[in-house]
This record gives C-alpha cells, structure tokens and sequence, in this order.
C-alpha cells in the first residue's frame, strides 16, 4: 500500500538543498540522517545542481534510523539512490521520462498512479521544492537499491499460557538478506534467556493451515550470563524478498516435550509491518571451514554417542556463523532425519579450562535437518585449546553425545 502526505513547503531558493531540509521539521529525520552519512559527498557542493527525492518525516516510520547512521557507507548509498546529480528536474520534467539515473548508480522508474507522479512506485506527495541547487521532491516511501543489504524485524509478543512460563516472553525475529538464494533468521529475546532447564523450539508457521514451513534454530533458555545472550541464527533456503513477502507467522515454544505451550508469537511477512534496517556488511569471499564431531558413548539414551559436524562460516570482519549438523543414524549424510528426541541438545563453545566461552543455539530433536547455527564473536573462537560439546538435553548435561576441537581447519567447502 502507498502512503500518500499533504505537506505545505515554502520554497526558498536561497537556501540550498541541506539548508531547506535543516530548516524544515517535517523533513528532519532525513537532514540527520545526511549528516551522519557525509553529505559534502552529495548535497554539500553547492556549486553543482541536484534533484533530490525527499522521504517526509513518516516515510521513517517503519525505518530503525539508528542503524542506518550506525552504517555509514550503506547509508550513503541509501541516500544516494535518492539523488540525481547535474539536473534539476522538476515534476513537467519528470513526468515526460520513463527513468532517471541516481547517484549511487541505479536507475528510478518514473511512473504515475491515479494521477499522482511515482518515483520508483512511491508517490510524490509535493513536487518542485526550489533551493539554490536544485529542487526537492518530497515522497512518501524510502527508496531501497539493489546494493543496500537489508534486514527486517518484527515483534514477538508474549503468549499467557499453562507452562512453565506461564506469562510468555517478549522477543524479535529479524531477517537479514544474505545471498540471492539463503537469508540468515535469528530470533532474540527481549530480557535474555528465560532461566528455565529446557530449550526453546522455534518455527516459521504458514498461516492457512498453522504448519511447520521452516525449522529456525532453538533458543537455549538455561544460565543468564554474558556467555548466552538469549538469541539464536539459523540460514534458511529461502530468499529475503520470498521471506518478507510470507504469509506466515513465528512461535517461540516452552519446550520440544511441550510444544502446546507457545511463550512467543508474532506475525512476519505479508501479515506484517516489519522494521527496515541495514543489514550486514558481508565479508567478500568468505572462508568456510569444517571440523568433525566425534560421537560421546555415556550412560544416557544415546548411549552410543552422535556423530556430526561443525561449520565455521566467515559472516563479516568480526563474526562467524557456527552451525552445529548431526548425523543421527550415523550414514556420513546430513540433513536426513531427526535424532528423534523429545529434547534439544544443548551445544556449548569451551575454553582449554573447560568453562562455556560461548552458547551455541541448542539442535531441536524433531528437526529433520538436525542442526542449528549462532553467531559468534571471532576472538571467542581464535582462543587458544577451544572445543565443542553437545549435550543430550539441559536436565542431562552431564551427558556430552557428540564432541570436537575447534582449532585450524580441517577441511573446507559449500554451503549448509
């Protein structure tokens, strides 16, 4: 749905672009949004002449403005995508041309609905703005290039229910676009981990019929301490645009064993408003690296142990993606079934002492795929002696089913 505002401006051709923004409260939220991203690279040469497509005050709405300032180089280009350098078209000018070419380098459509002049299908809610270096359009939208890597977050709300966490819990999803094919989904909860002995179970569920679509990693609920932050990362075969076009919703439940009580729920997608934000900035040619989870014989049901695998995947300069995959009926394949437990397995990081340096999001016993991710800070893992555990279940840590060093590769390749 397009927003449509009926603003008054005050045309002064005095002022220049920065300064007509500056001085106007209904576009305030962009001039700060131009300042932290340098505007001298743009609108600040007051020499040159510029068209400018303005987003008013609640095209921000539905924005996490401070991430965008918290990133400058992808909000330059954000910004940019709203700028043609060298015309200053006005809105007869616009409405005879099919595109225009911005900044940042990509091309706007130029279109109508209704009578009303589009840009790039946001609406132009009051055209030919003068300044002394050019003129501002102000629209109704934020304009999103190709080259801004995005996220999306919707809220989760608590669910009063018969468990052990009768009052539910609060927390966020968020998607974060990753590649054409895969976006990473991680799950936070608003006050950390819920301090009870089980791990939370969390799903995309389709809307029509309520089933499972997508398993997303559990949430370990144990230990509110530095080392488990209460989130959780999973990389799931789907798109960013498939993801945040679903028609679906998320539940964060009390427990495999009690998945009848939801402690979280909230609406994604088509069903959804979500909160655009800067996404991460990818490392170029990451490193993927593979380490080699020995199965555990211990005194608990999987006596035998669980073999797996550990992934190390290079996300940005100072994270990795560390998924966690077992091979439950031990044929070398992953991805083919459950451990069918009615747990999950908690995972942990430990230093060379032996004390948990880093939680990893706990392999739901009902997931088919049998694994689950976290993000991770590299310098927990470029310590010195670190290796992984995965337990039977949090009321049985003492049973470690499947274990391996972390140290230097041994091995490499594809995806998860």
């Amino acid at each position: 749905m397009l927003l449509h505002f009926c603003f008054q401006w005050t045309t002064n051709p005095q002022f220049s672009i920065i300064q007509v923004f500056s001085n106007d409260n209904d576009l305030g939220t962009l001039a700060s949004a131009l300042q932290a991203a340098d505007p001298a690279e743009t609108l600040g040469n007051e020499n040159a002449t510029f068209t400018v497509f303005a987003p008013a005050n609640p095209a921000f709405d539905n924005v996490d403005v401070q991430s965008l300032t918290n990133n400058p180089d992808p909000l330059r280009d954000l910004l940019n995508f709203h700028v043609v350098q060298g015309e200053a078209l006005t809105a007869s000018d616009l409405e005879g041309r099919e595109s225009v070419t911005t900044v940042e380098g990509q091309e706007l459509q130029i279109g109508s609905e209704n009578g009303t002049l589009t840009v790039g299908g946001v609406p132009v809610s009051q055209s030919d703005v003068e300044a002394s270096n050019g003129v501002a359009h102000v629209i109704g939208g934020v304009l999103i290039p190709e080259s801004f890597p995005r996220r999306v977050s919707y809220d989760l709300a608590a669910q009063s229910n018969s468990g052990a966490i009768s009052s539910g819990v609060e927390g966020t999803v968020t998607f974060w676009e990753y590649n054409d094919s895969q976006t990473l989904v991680t799950l936070s909860l608003d006050n950390g981990p819920t301090g009870a002995s089980v791990s939370h179970p969390a799903h995309i569920h389709n809307e029509g019929d309520g089933e499972i679509a997508i398993y997303l990693s559990s949430l370990d609920g144990t230990n509110r301490n530095e080392a488990n932050d209460g989130t959780s990362a999973r990389l799931v075969d789907r798109s960013f645009d498939t993801l945040a076009g679903f028609n679906g919703y998320v539940n964060i439940h009390e427990s495999v064993e009690n998945l009848g009580n939801i402690v979280a729920q909230g609406d994604i997608g088509s069903n959804a408003t979500g909160t655009l934000g800067a996404g991460l900035s990818l490392a170029d040619n990451p490193t993927t690296n593979t380490k080699e989870l020995t199965a555990q014989p211990n005194n608990g049901d999987f006596s035998n142990g669980v073999p797996g695998q550990l992934r190390l995947r290079e996300l940005t300069a100072d994270q990795t993606l560390v998924t966690v995959r077992l091979d439950p009926d031990g044929d070398g394949e992953f991805g083919d079934g459950p451990t069918q437990a009615t747990v999950s397995h908690p995972a942990h990081i430990h230093g060379s002492g032996g004390a948990i340096q880093d939680y990893l999001s706990p392999v739901d016993g009902t997931d088919s795929k049998a694994r689950s991710s976290q993000i991770v800070p590299n310098d927990v893992l470029n310590s010195d002696g670190i290796y992984v555990n995965v337990h039977e279940s949090a009321a049985n840590l003492q049973y470690v089913v499947s274990q391996g060093d972390v140290g230097s590769s041994s091995g490499g390749g594809g995806g998860y």
